[in-house]
């Protein structure tokens, strides 16, 4: 008797327990990352394995060569952590500006097939694309569709109901430089766990918080912010501006052009309708996001939804009707 009430008691414990963290998980959240960035192999690959996550990274063949990572690494991430790996071409060059001078034929070729042909060869299986720099155009797209299953389409809204006409898919970048605030990220999980939905996310890198400044605006003016402490940043990558850390930056980055003391000055002349006076900003690699923020993105997804490849995540969605 004792031990029906011990098992009774457990199961009343995982019930509670069950609701407490949203219940069943539905829906999912595909996350991508693009170039080709120790990162992937130091730190996102093993935060995300921590709670049962996946990713697809689309990388650059000259990144590779250029010793930034190893098909080995590669490799790693595709049998150890389940990973996809995508090709971001060959060269990362703009595909439409390489085809208006070259044509695409030689863009096929040199940047589609080369690229392919040499990740094949290190035994990585490549499905997905992602243009450089987002920049496609119909006849692109017809021209990756030949060969692979599906390329990228950079969007404001990353819950696609269904794959593209042309057979591309909707993704929303959340790098510093097109920083989204968590609880946007957050509310996007909720949509995705209560419809049944999936959410198409990409990045870069995943840095050391150390790596971003974090302060308090004092003031400011079109081109200038200014922060109650003196602002301390490293490194050599660009820098970008969070001006406000409760609203997300659309459609531009905020570039950095110097930093003086507490002063920033951007290349954007419109910060003034960005960011108040008290409100928290960031300063950063514009192409990476803070552990500590991914972290709290990733342990938050991981209590509602599934976390999915790119290929996998498209096999769940249906594909559009053309008009």
């Amino acid at each position: 008797m004792f031990s029906k009430i011990c098992i009774l008691i457990g199961i009343f414990i995982c019930v509670c327990l069950s609701v407490a963290q949203g219940g069943e998980k539905k829906g999912g959240i595909a996350l991508s990352f693009d170039d080709g960035c120790p990162s992937w192999i130091d730190t996102i690959a093993p935060e995300l394995a921590k709670v049962g996550g996946v990713a697809t990274c689309f990388v650059n063949n000259q990144r590779i060569h250029n010793g930034y990572l190893s098909f080995t690494d590669l490799l790693i991430l595709q049998k150890t952590y389940g990973w996809e790996v995508g090709t971001h071409t060959y060269h990362h060059f703009n595909a439409v500006e390489y085809v208006e001078k070259n044509g695409i034929d030689d863009w096929v070729k040199n940047e589609l097939e080369t690229a392919v042909s040499e990740l094949q060869l290190h035994d990585l299986k490549v499905q997905s694309l992602a243009f450089p720099f987002n920049t496609f155009n119909p006849e692109l797209g017809a021209a990756v569709l030949k060969s692979l299953e599906n390329y990228r389409n950079a969007s404001a809204y990353p819950i696609p109901d269904h794959k593209n006409s042309d057979g591309s898919y909707n993704a929303t970048p959340f790098d510093t430089s097109l920083f989204v605030p968590l609880e946007q990220l957050d509310g996007w999980i909720d949509f995705a766990h209560q419809q049944n939905r999936i959410v198409f996310l990409y990045g870069h890198k995943v840095l050391k918080d150390e790596e971003f400044y974090e302060g308090i605006v004092d003031s400011v003016s079109g081109r200038e912010l200014v922060s109650k402490n003196e602002v301390e940043v490293f490194g050599k990558d660009d820098f970008c501006l969070v001006p406000d850390t409760r609203r997300r930056i659309y459609e531009k980055p905020i570039k950095i052009e110097r930093i003086n003391g507490n002063t920033i000055t951007t290349f954007r002349n419109d910060l003034s309708r960005l960011t108040t006076p008290g409100a928290t900003f960031i300063v950063g690699p514009c192409y990476g996001v803070p552990l500590s923020y991914f972290r709290k993105l990733i342990d938050y997804a991981s209590k509602k939804v599934v976390f999915y490849t790119v290929h996998d995540a498209l096999n769940k969605l249906p594909m559009s009707v053309a008009p």
